[in-house]
């Protein structure tokens, strides 16, 4: 167990913090593996050319030593005389102890051939020459019918002075090649390397706080395809972080926008309370008459109250992932119902249910569903004259359940058609052939509660394009392998 105090460990750990090799930029990594390749291709070059050079002499060298012994060799076994030797090559022979009998050639060759009678034992019956021990010479040996040895060689000092001077060559060119090269590949690297730089400067510029928020790095003045890229893709980040500081600036306007009418609409209902409790307690009610009236206020008013509090908690909720009820509902039944609890027999509006084929089964939460299609009707008979007639339409879009709520009113204007599923935005009921119609008094949440139960069903709720009036359409996932019973498909109107 480690007994060292926690002022030491800390002291090793800035120690080996200190001891950390400092980043390595990324040019002169680039310039060094760039020099180590080129050192690398220009020895192996050089290399390759010094080898194929001895191996391609020392080819032409052993075929002449080869041509010249088999001439030699054909000459004395056919008895013919000892000519002079006219090429390069020099030969001897000797007796199987070593003792020269001819000799032709070179004399300084000839004083390298190999007398040995052991070497020449060994050497004997090799086709091809060898290299001569201790003389830049190459020699073949064979055999005569006499018992003698025949033996010729070729100087090779020519060759490998030739070796030697290619790899001087090789060597006098490859170092100013290869300094050359490392200050070619410094520049360049750096070369490369600015415009990264000023890149990086000015995304660093615009990130910080530019004049102009919508500033981009140029991509225009890039000179090679990478850079233009890496430009791309600062101005993508660039502009994706410019549009999240957009949605949070909206958001931040719409959660103060929802806080401000959240306080207007829970201050009336609750003004209205402590009023007419201060009545009770400065016992100005004595009559109970007005004392009832007044508790009918209150109570009215609570219920207000708790309605819009439940609705808020309900879209806090949902919009937080709130799970719901997932049972089995029919929309033919849950359709009709709603439009029974809107119709009013004390006005001319005329309501309709007609359900286009059956069955029509969900899964869901009932009394959710039910609270969506009573906010749809709620905000037809709301926005639109008693006269004004209305139907709600049942049908099937593919594997889909479309419920649509349909009326013949002055519908929608355009400006507010892309806000009108927002918490507590109510639009003026106004139309362009009724400019003098008040403002609709109400909540302003019963389209966003609606919104927010049929998204959380998997569905979704939007405004569709009408000549006249307003047409909402919900769309709902289909509970798949439900069937309805055929007596309630016959009870339907």
């Amino acid at each position: 167990m480690s007994t060292a105090t926690p002022a030491a460990r800390n002291r090793r750990k800035d120690r080996g913090a200190r001891v950390r090799p400092a980043p390595k930029s990324l040019a002169r990594r680039l310039a060094w593996g760039f020099l180590v390749i080129a050192a690398i291709g220009v020895l192996g070059a050089d290399v390759c050319c010094v080898y194929t050079l001895s191996h391609r002499l020392r080819e032409r060298t052993d075929q002449q030593i080869v041509q010249s012994h088999r001439f030699r060799m054909e000459a004395l076994r056919a008895g013919w005389s000892w000519y002079p030797a006219r090429d390069a090559c020099a030969s001897v022979v000797t007796d199987d102890r070593g003792v020269v009998r001819l000799s032709t050639g070179a004399m300084p060759l000839l004083g390298s051939l190999p007398h040995s009678a052991a070497l020449l034992r060994e050497r004997d019956g090799i086709e091809h020459p060898l290299p001569v021990p201790g003389r830049a010479a190459r020699a073949v040996v064979d055999r005569l019918p006499d018992g003698d040895y025949l033996v010729t060689a070729r100087s090779t000092a020519s060759d490998e002075a030739t070796v030697r001077t290619l790899v001087g060559i090789a060597t006098a060119t490859s170092v100013p090649l290869m300094v050359v090269l490392a200050l070619g590949a410094a520049w360049s690297s750096r070369r490369a390397f600015v415009s990264m730089r000023e890149m990086s400067r000015d995304a660093r510029r615009i990130a910080e706080g530019s004049e102009d928020p919508s500033e981009r790095v140029p991509v225009a003045t890039q000179p090679l395809k990478e850079l233009r890229s890496t430009a791309d893709t600062y101005n993508y980040l660039l502009r994706r972080i410019e549009e999240a500081a957009l949605r949070r600036r909206q958001e931040e306007h719409r959660l103060c926008e929802l806080v401000d009418a959240a306080s207007h609409e829970l201050r009336t209902p609750l003004t209205t309370i402590t009023g007419y409790t201060q009545l009770a307690l400065i016992r100005a009610l004595d009559d109970p008459r007005r004392l009832d009236e007044a508790m009918e206020q209150v109570q009215k008013e609570t219920r207000r109250l708790i309605s819009l509090v439940e609705d808020m908690l309900l879209l806090a909720r949902l919009g937080h992932g709130g799970m719901l009820e997932q049972r089995p509902v029919d929309l033919a039944q849950l359709c009709l119902q709603a439009v029974n609890r809107a119709q009013s027999p004390d006005t001319p509006r005329t309501l309709r249910c007609v359900v286009e084929s059956f069955p029509h089964w969900v899964e869901g939460d009932r009394p959710k569903l039910e609270q969506a299609l009573d906010n749809l009707l709620s905000n037809v008979l709301a926005h639109t004259p008693e006269e004004t007639s209305a139907q709600v339409r049942l049908g099937l879009d593919g594997d889909r359940h479309v419920i649509d709520v349909i009326d013949d009113g002055p519908g929608v204007e355009e400006t507010v058609r892309d806000r009108i599923f927002e918490p507590f935005f109510r639009a003026s009921s106004s139309s362009p052939t009724d400019p003098d119609r008040p403002r609709c008094s109400g909540r302003g949440l019963g389209l966003s509660v609606a919104a927010a139960v049929v998204t959380a069903h998997g569905g979704s709720i939007g405004l569709e394009p009408s000549e006249r009036g307003a047409w909402f359409r919900v769309s709902l996932p289909t509970a798949g392998g439900r069937r309805i019973d055929p007596a309630s498909s016959r009870a339907l109107p």
